[in-house]
C-alpha cells in the first residue's frame, strides 16, 4: 500500500496548530510533505516495512519543513525570528531525527544530512579465485 500524502495535511496542521492558517497553506504543507517523503524514501532501509511508522516520520519531517517556511516568512515580515520559534524548530528537527534514525542503516547527522565520512574512507577491495598452475 502506498502513502497518500494529501491525507497527511491535516496531521501537519494539527501538529502546527499554533500557526495562523494564512501563514501555512494546504499547498505549502503538501509541498513540504512530498519533500519529506522523497527524503525518507532516499534514506530508508530496503528492509523497513512499517507503513504506520513511516507516515508518522513523514508527518514529523513535513512539520519541520513547514515550520522552516513559516519562520522564514515571519522573519521577512518582522525583521527577526522570535526566540520561541527557534526553540520549536529545534524540537521539530529532533523529533524528525528520532523517527528517521530508526528507519535507516545510514548515519544521519543532527542537521538531517547523511554522514558520508565513512564512504570517504572506504577502499574498494577485489577478490578473485584463480586456478593454480601448481599441483599439490
Amino acid at each position: 500500500m502506498t502513502i497518500n500524502i494529501a491525507e497527511l495535511i491535516l496531521d501537519v496542521q494539527v501538529g502546527l496548530s499554533d500557526l495562523p492558517a494564512d501563514f501555512c497553506t494546504d499547498e505549502q504543507i503538501y509541498f513540504d510533505l512530498t519533500a519529506a517523503e522523497a527524503f525518507i524514501d532516499s534514506i530508508k532501509s530496503a528492509t523497513f516495512t512499517d507503513e504506520v511508522f513511516e507516515k508518522k516520520a513523514i508527518i514529523r519531517l513535513g512539520m519541520y519543513f513547514t515550520y522552516i517556511n513559516y519562520t522564514s516568512l515571519v522573519e521577512r515580515q518582522l525583521g527577526s525570528t522570535p526566540t520561541a520559534s527557534l526553540i520549536k524548530l529545534d524540537v521539530l528537527r529532533k523529533m524528525s531525527l528520532a523517527f528517521i534514525r530508526q528507519m535507516t542503516n545510514l548515519k544521519i547527522n543532527d542537521d538531517l544530512s547523511v554522514d558520508s565520512s565513512r564512504e570517504e574512507k572506504s577502499y574498494p577491495v577485489a577478490a578473485v579465485n584463480l586456478n593454480s598452475v601448481f599441483t599439490e
